[in-house]
């Protein structure tokens, strides 16, 4: 039995739970209910959701949170934009989303679902259950709101973690789903190669001035030898058009899309880069930048 003044102590279940542990934990191991709900009141204990607790001195990670669902519900499923965190997805959320086989009332941020999950729809990872990569990306896809959805998207895309015929092989063998004509949508613009919306413009200007002869999300490997997927590839003038946006080329890829840039340039290509800004407030200096790099490359390789 603990003494009643060490401020460090936990239930020993903690360590099968990233620290985290229930009310009921600290009894089993041999405090009184009062002596317990005295340590959250004292703040030694804080909560994390649902009946979770850590040490107030634990800093809080997403893992903190599923675990907690986890020692309130142990048959729940962590899901969604929960998920998405524990699986590196840029998603964002207060609540905790877990899959439940029987309704329940939500807990302290655990809020629960009733989804149908297939066994392959799971993994375990750290002690937790939750939906795989595939079936988180599926559920967020049609799940979000536009705005979000189309932002993941944009990550999503450009790192290959999810192609167009998947998305619409689920929705078709899932029919009547909720989410299903936004997923329809999602796969479309992953089709079209056009993976936001800042794409889904730039493809708009090319098609409105009549340019042809690119491709979008083009792969340069065979073409050039270069490892690299461009947003559009003219590849008879070598010229690669790039969008940037924080979401598709976050701080994360910095750093790889300039060593990128440095290598295509040394292939022998005209790079033309072009932010939001850009697109929509000065198209007309977009399309003519392109048709001049265009223009530019066919002088090039006209014979003397």
């Amino acid at each position: 039995m603990p003494s009643r003044i060490d401020r460090s102590w936990v239930p020993p279940t903690s360590a099968e739970h990233r620290g985290v542990f229930t009310l009921a934990d600290a009894v089993e191991a041999g405090l009184t209910w009062k002596q317990a709900r005295h340590r959250v009141a004292q703040q030694v204990w804080r909560p994390v959701c649902g009946d979770g607790l850590v040490h107030t001195d634990v800093q809080h990670d997403p893992w903190h949170d599923a675990h907690a669902a986890t020692v309130t519900w142990p048959d729940a499923t962590v899901a969604l934009t929960s998920a998405a965190l524990l699986h590196g997805l840029p998603v964002g959320g207060h609540d905790v989303h877990v899959v439940i086989p029987e309704r329940r009332v939500a807990r302290q941020r655990v809020r629960p679902h009733r989804h149908v999950l297939e066994p392959g729809d799971v993994v375990v990872r750290d002690g937790v259950r939750l939906t795989s990569l595939t079936r988180t990306l599926v559920d967020c896809l049609g799940w979000l709101p536009r705005r979000e959805a189309s932002r993941l998207l944009a990550w999503v895309g450009t790192r290959q973690l999810l192609d167009a015929d998947e998305l619409d092989r689920w929705t078709w063998t899932h029919p009547g789903r909720r989410g299903n004509v936004q997923r329809s949508w999602m796969a479309d613009r992953l089709r079209r190669g056009a993976l936001s919306e800042a794409e889904d413009l730039l493809h708009g200007l090319l098609h409105g001035a009549g340019i042809t002869g690119w491709a979008a999300n083009a792969s340069l490997l065979d073409d050039l030898g270069v490892a690299a997927v461009v947003d559009v590839w003219f590849p008879a003038a070598r010229v690669v058009v790039e969008v940037d946006g924080r979401v598709a080329h976050g701080d994360d890829r910095f750093q790889h899309d300039r060593t990128r840039q440095n290598l295509l340039v040394g292939a022998g290509c005209i790079v033309l880069r072009y932010t939001w800004d850009d697109l929509t407030l000065r198209p007309g200096r977009v399309v003519a930048q392109i048709r001049q790099a265009l223009e530019a490359a066919a002088l090039a390789t006209r014979p003397a």
